[in-house]
């Protein structure tokens, strides 16, 4: 069993997007039980590792500095950040967020300084976030290369992981952007398996597994299956 688990804010905001803090604490901790290794994404996707899960947050919310990182340290785990440049020390209401959409405030490169030594690596997840579907060629480029630059200038290294923003990709999408990284993200819904598209691996959502019973058991057919009967539910509903 291997799986990426994705979060985005760590607060008690309702809404799909929070994640409690002390949620996360105790999902580490029933993780631990289970001998469920919580590995970084490099080893997570060697052919010869059979057994972890990965953690990444979305856009880069300012709550996996204040509230993340504690926790994070404490259980010794590795974690990874999909950021978006052109929104930090900002909010995350950039062009194309639903007007019903949550405002969380961003972090801040001080910030990002401080979780990137606290052993948080940092992403790309485009410039400015929007949908890649909707540009052309040469514009997917351009938030690509203006992130990546970005982040490689302040933090001194280059993204090697992608996560696409909404979740949005196409054919044309994944030609563009799977020869810059190691590994591109999307929503859907789903444990990693062999036959798995490099450009368009799956998640599992952390909304899902609020439960510590869940996590303990992540690796059980039981969970598989509550979770592929809740990623058909999303596809039939058109949100992933």
């Amino acid at each position: 069993m291997r799986a990426v688990i994705t979060f985005h804010a760590l607060d008690l905001q309702p809404g799909p997007l929070s994640y409690s803090p002390e949620g996360l604490d105790a999902l580490l901790g029933a993780l631990s039980d289970a001998q469920i290794p919580v590995l970084d994404l490099d080893r997570l996707l060697l052919p010869e590792t059979k057994r972890g899960v990965s953690l990444t947050f979305d856009d880069g919310l300012k709550s996996l500095h204040d509230a993340g990182v504690p926790i994070l340290r404490a259980h010794r785990v590795p974690a990874h950040v999909f950021v978006v440049p052109g929104r930090l020390s900002k909010d995350n209401r950039w062009p194309g967020q639903p007007a019903a959409a949550q405002t969380y405030p961003m972090l801040n490169w001080t910030e990002i300084e401080a979780i990137q030594a606290a052993g948080v690596r940092i992403e790309g997840h485009t410039a400015n976030h929007p949908d890649l579907r909707a540009l052309d060629d040469a514009a997917i480029l351009e938030e690509l290369e203006e992130a990546d630059a970005i982040i490689e200038a302040r933090t001194g290294r280059r993204p090697t992981y992608f996560a696409y923003p909404y979740g949005y990709h196409s054919p044309r999408v994944q030609a563009i952007v799977r020869p810059r990284y190691r590994a591109c993200f999307t929503t859907r819904l789903a444990y990693l398996s062999e036959g798995d598209d490099r450009a368009a691996l799956p998640r599992l959502d952390s909304h899902y597994l609020r439960s510590p019973r869940l996590a303990r058991r992540l690796a059980t057919a039981r969970v598989h299956r509550y979770l592929s009967l809740r990623g058909f539910v999303r596809r039939l509903r058109g949100t992933e």
